[in-house]
């Protein structure tokens, strides 16, 4: 690597904008700052523990009120910082216990990782003693903070990758009591109901069959069953078929629903844990024999919250004697780069929804005062371990500062943690009578994710780069790599354990599968195996699937790779995931019940086709990271272009033909014929990819023909969601039961496609096409979908769309730009730090909050919303690409580009608070400084940190 010399550093000094020198304790020797006119420093010194102290110091001064919420949240201690609206996510959060995750992990350190946390720590506090709080704790009325510790970095990793791969919990309860709703009210109104949920609405096929490795199986060995595999997707249903012959489920105890129940109740719209965000991200790498320069392209963008500021800050480093460099991006309050490049490789990552959890219905005994005091399996009592939690909580706005108070909080209402050792030492969730819900993670326990990072800055080769993935136990990551040379590659991290019933007595069918809650006494063997012979580096104490058998491959010769949170092997092609043996048939090989696809399907084709096309070069990575077109349009669309060709032919039933002469459907029909699934704001001032980030656009004819066919499109898609699965479910008494949004538009295609064998009959015995009058079958499903046509248009020139279209009945004024829309909010949802607000940003308009933005449901640019979407306000998105990445690998090292959507800073009166946010809107890029001699030429600033 070559190094930026102190002389040259020097002279360069001269000459920028500003130089400036601060002296700080323990340093051994100066750390010098390069920050360009983007804010964006890179941090260059002798040593680690210099390096990782400057660090810590500009953590905290840009973003520290970021990094006290963050490790707040994560610990179950917010309120002490935001007042008693905090408390019920303290009390949850307390209760899983990240911290105590966060310590364990801390306790199983080695020194130099230690040393590494703890140099952090001395920058952050250093900054804390030496200057003012950030604005918003005047806001607050505190004076102070609490000092940073090196379990403050690690809790905040925790928190991270909780939220990406602890949801598999949530929704094995949700699942366990919607089929035990289902099945009760299915005995008493006439239909069955476990058909209901995992025929109708819940079938794990996907509805588009890319995956990233298709030869995946054959490679390994994994046995597949004879019965064609991927059959769902490719037809009009067979594969829908045999998927439901598949598909059984035991009745559930109505008090395990209750139980499931009271817990969704309790973790309702709690943040982390109750919220429905769009979260998963996108990579890709084409190999260097398809691309332009004859080396590897690589792309990456994380889909997470969009906040303000953003969750990411970019940050490069160079520590010189380890001759060491990494650039790319951090998260505040870990001294890691969680995505980036050195001179040797670049890597990037994407949700994999490993199932690395489950839910227990645990047999209790419990004391006098009605506390649990031992959990029973196979009969044994084994002991609860208690934790007594004590809880503050400021009280902003009386005008007293630091007016933090204890909180009295019963020792059945969170005042006492219940831990069982069998669970990993998980936590009981809740209680009711002599049962509790218990959950097992493999978070709960020491794990090394930052430890994983900070090998990854160091690493030179492939070899080293897997080394380090050792250290990723938890957060179930895809991860992609490309190197100088020439290498793509991808593996999945994480730990994936194995259940005893999978693995030796293959008892999956019928009982409760891994994606419900499981028995806890020991009656259906639902237990996670032991490990006596561990893997190397293996942090869980449970058997788990062998690295060699979890999805990887390297430089395929198809000659490309990616994922987008879909199924990675194709585990669930067939509609049955627990239809595939280990090699050797060793158990069952089971990873999860169901993936995101729309996005993979759209990238995949786009991919396909540029190999083919040769020559792909980063503006084609560039194009697809943009790209809007909506993939669910497109499998769903052709229905309604159908069922008005029908209704237009000769014959048709008159109740059909009387809503194919309404000239509002016929305009309409007309503009979705024309349609390239696009989705453009349409909106002079909207922001499109390519457009001008000052907001100053002007949409083209095109550009405003496919906005209006978006909005008639998306709207039509809520009602005809409401008018079939909605209405159905409803009608038999399930209307506070309905699935997700996604799970609903899924349902919906999978009716269609099956139609011609079903005849509108689903496995259930309910109809989701219900026309009474309608003479065939096949008339009512096309009079729901035209007559969902023209209520979508009643909506868009009614109440519904007031603020955004005035009741206009000029479909050329449906612009998409009015509906879809994107607010950054800061964790105080407060006026001068949100975007629109800072940055100069407006709203749409009056009642229309938000910037105007492309994209849509599942677009490959993820912007999504609820399918449901039908109202004005009902179609913005708060969740997105909190980085977007593109590099073309050459053997000199990444030629890289990188934007988040903000800035470095988190302070709003800043230039760097929003400086990022403009580019971003329009799909533009910021070049990735790697290494010194980058850093001093590009710098408007130096700052030497000195020892004092």
């Amino acid at each position: 690597m070559r190094r930026f010399s102190i002389l040259a550093a020097g002279l360069l000094a001269a000459s920028v904008v500003s130089a400036q020198n601060v002296e700080v304790p323990r340093l051994q020797a100066d750390v010098n700052v390069f920050t360009d006119a983007n804010g964006i420093p890179t941090i260059v010194g002798e040593t680690e523990a210099d390096v990782t102290f400057v660090q810590g110091y500009l953590h905290a001064r840009d973003r520290f009120f970021q990094m006290d919420f963050l490790r707040r949240v994560a610990s179950g201690s917010l309120a002490e910082l935001v007042g008693t609206p905090a408390l019920d996510s303290d009390i949850q959060l307390r209760t899983l216990g990240l911290r105590r995750a966060a310590w364990a992990s801390f306790s199983a350190l080695d020194t130099a990782e230690s040393a590494w946390l703890k140099a952090y720590a001395d920058g952050v506090n250093h900054w804390l003693a030496t200057n003012p709080l950030p604005p918003e704790y005047g806001g607050l009325e505190l004076s102070a903070a609490e000092p940073w510790s090196a379990v403050d970095s690690l809790v905040i990793g925790k928190l991270l990758a909780f939220q990406l791969s602890f949801d598999q919990s949530l929704s094995a309860i949700g699942n366990t009591v919607r089929i035990g709703t289902y099945q009760a009210v299915g005995e008493a109104v006439g239909f069955d109901g476990t058909a209901l949920f995992l025929q109708d609405l819940n079938p794990t096929i996907p509805v588009d069959d890319r995956v990233s490795i298709p030869d995946f199986f054959e490679r390994i060995g994994i046995i597949v069953p004879d019965a064609g595999q991927g059959e769902a997707s490719k037809g009009a249903g067979a594969g829908l078929q045999q998927a439901a012959e598949s598909a059984s489920m035991d009745r559930v105890d109505p008090k395990l629903v209750e139980l499931g129940q009271r817990y969704l109740e309790r973790v309702e719209g709690l943040p982390f844990l109750g919220q429905n965000l769009d979260l998963g991200s996108n990579w890709w790498a084409v190999a260097g024999e398809h691309t332009a320069t004859g080396y590897p392209l690589f792309a990456n963008d994380p889909h997470l919250g969009l906040t303000m500021p953003p969750i990411f800050m970019n940050e490069n480093l160079v520590i010189r004697d380890e001759d060491m460099a990494v650039s790319g991006v951090v998260f505040p309050g870990a001294p890691v780069n969680a995505q980036g490049c050195t001179p040797f490789l670049c890597w990037g990552s994407t949700v994999n929804r490993l199932d690395v959890t489950d839910v227990f219905q645990d047999p209790i005994l419990v004391n006098n005062f009605g506390l649990p005091t031992h959990t029973i399996h196979k009969g044994v009592p084994e002991r609860i371990l208690y934790v007594f939690q004590s809880f503050f909580a400021n009280t902003p706005g009386n005008g007293e500062v630091d007016d933090v108070n204890r909180v009295n909080v019963g020792f059945d209402a969170g005042g006492i943690t219940f831990i069982v050792p069998r669970r990993n030492n998980g936590p009981i969730l809740e209680l009711m009578g002599d049962s509790a819900l218990t959950v097992q993670y493999t978070g709960w326990g020491p794990t090394f994710e930052l430890s994983a990072f900070r090998t990854w800055a160091r690493a030179r080769s492939q070899e080293d780069f897997e080394l380090g993935l050792r250290d990723f136990a938890f957060g179930s990551q895809n991860f992609l790599y490309a190197d100088v040379e020439g290498n793509i590659a991808y593996y999945v991290g994480g730990e994936m354990p194995l259940r005893a019933d999978l693995q030796n007595d293959l008892t999956a069918d019928g009982g409760r599968p891994p994606w419900f809650i499981r028995d806890g006494s020991g009656a259906l063997n639902h237990e996670w195996l032991i490990d006596p012979d561990p893997q190397p580096g293996q942090t869980t104490p449970y058997a788990l699937i062998p690295r060699e058998e979890m999805p990887r491959v390297v430089n395929p010769p198809w000659g490309y790779i990616a994922n987008a949170n879909n199924d990675p092997v194709g585990t669930s092609l067939d509609g049955n995931p627990l239809n595939q043996l280990r090699p050797g048939g060793n158990g069952i090989y089971y990873l999860n019940t169901s993936y995101a696809d729309l996005r993979m399907g759209r990238i995949d084709r786009e991919l396909q086709d540029l190999v083919a096309r040769g020559n792909v070069s980063i503006d084609d990575m560039k194009a697809l990271q943009a790209n809007n077109e909506l993939l669910d349009a497109e499998l769903l669309l052709p229905f309604l272009l159908q069922a008005f060709e029908n209704a237009t032919a000769d014959e048709a039933w008159p109740g059909l033909t009387e809503l194919a002469a309404d000239e509002r459907i016929q305009e309409a029909m007309g503009r979705l014929a024309d349609w390239d699934f696009s989705s453009p704001t349409g909106l002079a001032g909207g922001f499109d990819p390519g457009g001008d980030p000052g907001g100053n656009s002007t949409p083209s004819p095109d550009e405003i023909a496919n906005s209006v066919a978006t909005t008639i499109y998306s709207v039509w898609r809520g009602e005809v969601i409401a008018n079939t699965i909605d209405a159905t479910l409803s009608a038999v008494g399930l209307g506070d039961s309905l699935p997700s949004s996604t799970l609903a538009w899924r349902a919906l295609v999978n009716q269609l496609r099956a139609f011609p064998l079903t005849q509108g009959e689903a496995p259930s015995g309910l109809s989701y096409f219900n026309v009474p009058e309608a003479p065939t079958p096949a008339d009512a499903r096309d009079a729901v979908l035209l007559a969902s046509l023209q209520g979508a248009l009643d909506r868009l020139a009614g109440e519904p769309f007031a603020n955004a279209f005035e009741m206009s009945e000029d479909q050329n004024d449906y612009r998409w730009g009015k509906l879809h829309r994107v607010v950054f909010d800061h964790p105080l949802d407060s006026a001068p730090f949100n975007v629109p607000g800072a940055g100069g940003f407006s709203d749409v308009g009056e009642n229309l909050p938000g910037v105007a933005r492309s994209g849509g449901f599942e677009a490959v640019d993820a912007s999504s919303h609820s399918a449901r979407a039908r109202s004005e306000n009902a179609f913005t998105f708060g969740s997105g690409p909190a980085r977007r990445n593109v590099a073309v690998v050459t053997p000199e090292g990444p030629e890289a580009e990188e934007i988040v959507p903000g800035g470095r800073s988190g302070l709003f009166l800043s230039p760097f608070y929003t400086n990022q946010l403009r580019l971003w809107l329009v799909n533009d890029y910021l070049p990735l400084t790697i290494g010194e001699d980058q850093a001093g030429l590009g710098a408007a600033e130096v700052t030497t940190f000195s020892p004092r």
